[in-house]
């Protein structure tokens, strides 16, 4: 696991929850690439509707669940 609190080099990327307007800054056209989604099946479940809601064919998402988080 990676514990960033020891890290001698401080995060500069992204923080927070993935949504839509954090993908459309580095990604051109929502509906071209493959996502793969993995994690606890609220998540996966969440992260889904969003993509769904930004047009994003369900022939594009891949997912796989994890319990026990």
């Amino acid at each position: 696991m990676t514990a960033m609190e020891k890290s001698k080099q401080p995060w500069t990327g992204e923080k927070g929850f993935i949504n839509r307007e954090m993908l459309e800054k580095y990604i051109k056209d929502l509906t071209q690439p493959i996502y793969y989604i993995s994690g606890p099946a609220a998540m996966v479940a969440a992260m889904r509707k969003m993509l769904n809601e930004a047009n994003i064919n369900d022939d594009n998402i891949r997912t796989e669940e994890f319990s026990g988080y």
